[in-house]
C-alpha cells in the first residue's frame, strides 16, 4: 500500500464515523482536502463507516457505548480514554502495513501509547499532535504540534517549547461553491422543512447542548431577556444526560413555541445555517470553534465572546461582546438582528469570502503539505524503550 517515493502520513482519528464533533468533522474535511495532493499517499484510520482503499477502519470500543463507559468507570477514566486505548492494537497493524512517515493524530492517549511503544512497533514515524482541544504545555510525549490558533503557539514557546517543534497552521474548512441563502421564498421553504417559523427571526447555536463549555444555559437566558418580538432559539448538538437540565430551561423561560433543542446527522446542519438569521456561541474560550467557521461562510452574522482564539478566527466579520456578563449576548443579539446591513447580501458575500480567503482548503492545502514534509525531514527522535 505504500506510495514510493511519496510522503506518506497516516491520519488517525477512532471518533471519525462515530460521532462529528470539530476534531472529527476537520480530521474527515483535511483528508478529504489534501488527499489528492500527487505528492503525498495517505491513509485514514476511523471508528466507523465505510472502507475504501485508503480508508479503514479500526476496532474500538467507541465512546457513546455502554461498554466504554462501564470500563472507564472501572479504571477511572473517561469513555473517550477507553476508545482510544481500544484503538491501539488496529492502529498499530495499519502502520506496520502502511509504514507512514507521519502519524497524524488528535488523540493524546493513543498518541501516548505509539510514543511509548515506537521502537516495539518497529515502524520510523514522526507522531504530529494536532492541538485542536486544546492541550497545554509540556508537550514531552510529542514529536511535533500542530497548533490552531497563536494564542497556544504563543503559549508553548512562553513556556520554554522549542519553536522547531511547533507549527501555525489554523483548521481549514470546506467552503462551499454556492454563495449564501439570499433568496427569501428559499429560505421560507428551507424553515418550512425543518419546522422553524415563518414570521420572526431564528437564533442559532451548535455545539453540545450542555451548561458546561458551550453554555447553552447562558444562550437562552439571555434571548428570554430580548425584548420586542421575540426570536425562535434553534439548539443543535449532542444530546446526553447533561443536556436535560438545559432542555428543561428553554421549555421553562421560552415555551415550546419559541424553542427547540435537536440532535442531527452533521450533514443535516448546513440547512438550519441556511434557514438561520443569526449565530452565537456562548461558550468563553474555544480550542478554535469550527462552527463559527460554518455560520460565517454561509453568511451569518456570527456572535463570540471576546477571546483571543474566537478573535483570531471570526477576524473582522464577526460579532464579539463579553458574553460572560448578564445582559450583553441580549443586547448584540437586538442591535444586529435590528440592522438591515448585517442582514444585508453584500455582508452576507463579505463574511463568507473572509471564510474562503483564510481558511479554505485551497489557500491552506500548501501549508498542510509543508508542515508533513518538515516533520518527516527533521531528525528522528531518539526512541525509547518498552
Amino acid at each position: 500500500m505504500t506510495g514510493g517515493n511519496k510522503l506518506r502520513v497516516l491520519f488517525s482519528c477512532s471518533s471519525v464515523g462515530i460521532t462529528q464533533r470539530g476534531i472529527e468533522s476537520f480530521f474527515r474535511e483535511a483528508f478529504d482536502g489534501l488527499k489528492q495532493v500527487p505528492e503525498m499517499d495517505m491513509l485514514l484510520l476511523k471508528g466507523g463507516g465505510q472502507e475504501t482503499h485508503d480508508e479503514k477502519v479500526v476496532a474500538c470500543f467507541a465512546k457513546t457505548s455502554s461498554l466504554a463507559s462501564v470500563i472507564g468507570k472501572a479504571v477511572s477514566r473517561s469513555s473517550y480514554v477507553v476508545e482510544q486505548w481500544s484503538s491501539f492494537p488496529g492502529v498499530v497493524r495499519w502502520i506496520r502495513k502502511f509504514r507512514p512517515h507521519v502519524v497524524f493524530y488528535s488523540d493524546a492517549n493513543l498518541g501516548f501509547l505509539l510514543y511509548r511503544f515506537r521502537k516495539w512497533i518497529g515502524v520510523p514515524f514522526k507522531l504530529l499532535f494536532s492541538n485542536g482541544g486544546p492541550c497545554h504545555p509540556p508537550f514531552d510525549r510529542y514529536d511535533f504540534v500542530h497548533q490552531v490558533a497563536p494564542l497556544y503557539l504563543e503559549e508553548a514557546l512562553a513556556a520554554g517549547e522549542p519553536a522547531e517543534k511547533h507549527f501555525l497552521v489554523p483548521y481549514g474548512i470546506q467552503v462551499p461553491s454556492e454563495p449564501p441563502m439570499t433568496d427569501e421564498p428559499a429560505k421560507r421553504g428551507r424553515r418550512a422543512t425543518l419546522g422553524l417559523p415563518q414570521n420572526r427571526p431564528v437564533v442559532l447555536s451548535v455545539g453540545w447542548i450542555a451548561r458546561r463549555h458551550k453554555r447553552m444555559d447562558y444562550v437562552i437566558e439571555e434571548v428570554a431577556k430580548m425584548s420586542g418580538p421575540r426570536p425562535f432559539l434553534q439548539l443543535l448538538g449532542a444530546i446526553d444526560e447533561d443536556s436535560r437540565e438545559v432542555i428543561e430551561l428553554g421549555n421553562r423561560l421560552l415555551g415550546a413555541e419559541n424553542f427547540s433543542a435537536r440532535s442531527v446527522k452533521y450533514e443535516e446542519v448546513a440547512g438550519y445555517y441556511q434557514a438561520a438569521d443569526i449565530f452565537v456561541l456562548g461558550s468563553l474560550a474555544e480550542g478554535f470553534g469550527r462552527v463559527y467557521l460554518e455560520a460565517l461562510m454561509r453568511g451569518l452574522p456570527t456572535v463570540g465572546h471576546r477571546h483571543p482564539v474566537i478573535e483570531y478566527v471570526l477576524g473582522d466579520v464577526g460579532l464579539l461582546a463579553d458574553l460572560s456578563a448578564p445582559g450583553n449576548l441580549a443586547a448584540v443579539l437586538t442591535q444586529a438582528l435590528g440592522d438591515p446591513e448585517a442582514a444585508s447580501d453584500g455582508m452576507r458575500v463579505r463574511r463568507r469570502e473572509s471564510i474562503r480567503s483564510r481558511f479554505s482548503w485551497g489557500v491552506l492545502r500548501a501549508e498542510y503539505m509543508a508542515m508533513f514534509q518538515a516533520c518527516h525531514d527533521a531528525p528522528f527522535p531518539a526512541l525509547r524503550s518498552v
